[in-house]
């Protein structure tokens, strides 16, 4: 479970040419590059807008589709776009004005401001929060898990329900990372309840206003009309296009709705702090550290990471079919911003605009896989967090193999490989055991090698049941069909799972781990989704 990302604002075109940065043919060939990467956009599919700036000043902007297909509402300048998780930063900024003005300590339990969370018997802080460090479950895996539709209204306060109701952890705080969208559901709490006003008035008093982002807002009532919103769209296979309903009302995580002229206002503030004190526009730039000092690249809602090459501070997002990326690059003073409601691949998109409007960057030298590392690096692999994965030899090459998915492995001269980009790799370890780079988060993940296995009918047929999960409130039955476990509520979709490596199953999604006592008689599953681990359903008799 992993998750998440064309062009620029724009001067007036006649007359701007020559106000604008750099060399007219060079900003020519670049703006036909940027019209040829988007020629698919077109007013009979969803939107998409990009902003790409140089100092300060847009040097290409395109806004394209439609804001909405039923009534063939083009996007504009104007449009907003719900941008998904990039808002955290904007929450995470919220937070350290906050800090500043002595309301929140960011060292402090989260319980001096949220004391209906229960006591883990570990200090989770509020910078553990802010650096995706706490520990806490993901809120929408766990809504999932829950048998919540993710497309039916999602509520505030029921996002903060969930998160009283759990009773463990996925770590010791501040000992790890993993991403966590309920962290900044809490962190949006603290803002109300430290500021004395909601969170939506506290973001356009203090932070939206301050800056002139006049089309920006947070949305946290999915029964709200919004004027210029451009609506949510999923395009098939064949291209077909159908409606992605968004309900939230939930925000901190997300919900922030805006355009790309505004989000300029901020990456501008952050390239060159005007509005803001710049000390405290420095801080929200700084990435986090773990409690035994390790560093991470993510920090107040912003990772460092290179776009196309080049070092930015980044996020992206994607919630339904709106997928958002926003870039601010110090070296060349330069912004991107890309808005899609037909979740489109702004990642590239972004990337190829870096390139384009930037300068191209080569990518790492590769190397010819050796036979012999091949042989050895064969084999499938396991975590505590995801599924396993296969690495299959196949004609001289490797390939990694999780359920259809399929890539070849790239290797590089130092020994470390990848698979869908060299910001992530991995190598291998004198034990045996494959270490991944998360470029996210600057750690590691060790996969370990295993065994699949063949349960017997009678195995499988053990385990079959009624399973309970009292943080989550549902029951799931398993059921064996054939050779695969189905796990089942009166409100979720049949979930099936396939044997892998002893008492574990999986899909491509999740890993079931079987619980034994003593005697190893079944009393329970655990499942583990990418951003939750170790979630127990206790059988029941």
């Amino acid at each position: 479970m992993r998750l998440l990302f064309i062009l620029l604002f724009l001067l007036p075109l006649a007359g701007a040419a020559a106000a604008q940065p750099g060399p007219a043919p060079a900003r020519q060939i670049a703006e036909t590059r940027g019209d040829a990467l988007l020629a698919g956009f077109t007013r009979d599919k969803p939107g998409l807008a990009v902003l790409v700036a140089r100092g300060g000043q847009v040097i290409y902007e395109r806004d394209l589709g439609a804001a909405d297909l039923e009534h063939a509402a083009p996007v504009t300048p104007a449009t907003r776009f719900h941008i998904a998780s990039v808002s955290k930063q904007f929450t995470a900024f919220a937070i350290l004005q906050l800090a500043q003005a002595g309301k929140v300590d960011l060292d402090a339990d989260i319980r001096r401001y949220l004391p209906e969370l229960p006591d883990y018997g570990e200090r989770i802080t509020v910078s553990d929060l802010v650096h995706h460090t706490s520990g806490l479950r993901d809120q929408w895996e766990l809504e999932i898990l829950s048998g919540t539709a993710i497309d039916s209204a999602i509520r505030h306060k029921a996002i903060l329900a969930m998160a009283a109701s759990q009773k463990g952890l996925n770590f010791a705080p501040g000992t790890d990372f993993r991403y966590c969208n309920t962290g900044y559901s809490l962190l949006a709490e603290i803002v109300a309840r430290t500021s004395g006003v909601s969170f939506k008035q506290y973001m356009r008093e203090h932070v939206f206003g301050p800056l002139g982002m006049n089309d920006t807002l947070v949305y946290d009532d999915a029964a709200d009309l919004l004027p210029n919103r451009a609506m949510s769209y999923s395009v098939g296979p064949a291209g077909v296009v159908r409606l992605a309903r968004l309900n939230y009302s939930n925000y901190g995580a997300t919900s922030v709705h805006t355009t790309t002229r505004d989000l300029l206002k901020w990456s501008r503030e952050l390239l060159h702090p005007a509005v803001f004190d710049p000390a405290l526009v420095r801080a929200a730039e700084q990435p986090g550290r773990l409690r035994d000092g390790r560093p991470l690249n993510y920090g107040f809602g912003m990772a460092v990471l290179p776009v196309g090459g080049h070092p930015a501070l980044t996020h992206s997002g994607a919630d339904a079919g709106y997928r958002s990326l926003i870039a601010s690059f110090p070296a060349e003073d330069a912004t991107i911003v890309v808005l899609s409601s037909g979740a489109a691949d702004v990642g590239k998109i972004g990337d190829d605009l870096a390139e384009a409007f930037l300068g191209p960057v080569p990518p790492p030298a590769t190397v010819a896989a050796d036979p012999a590392r091949i042989v050895r690096l064969a084999g499938y692999y396991v975590n505590d967090w995801t599924p396993g994965f296969e690495l299959r030899p196949d004609n001289g090459k490797l390939y990694f193999q999780l359920g259809l998915l399929r890539r070849e492995v790239s290797f590089l001269p130092d020994g470390r490989f990848y698979v869908f980009s060299p910001l992530g790799t991995y190598r291998l370890r004198p034990d045996g055991t494959i270490e991944e780079h998360i470029a996210l988060s600057g750690l590691t993940v060790l996969h370990r090698p295993a065994q699949r296995v063949t349960p017997s009918a009678a195995e499988l047929a053990s385990l079959a049941g009624a399973y309970h999960s009292d943080e989550l409130d549902v029951t799931y039955r398993l059921a064996v069909r054939g050779a695969a476990v189905v796990l089942s509520s009166l409100r979720s979709d049949p979930i099936p799972f396939f044997a892998a490596d002893a008492d574990h199953f999986e899909n491509p999604q999740a890993r079931l781990t079987v619980l034994r006592d003593a005697s190893g008689k079944v009393t329970g599953l655990t499942i583990a989704t990418g951003r939750i681990k170790g979630l127990v359903f206790a059988r029941t008799p």
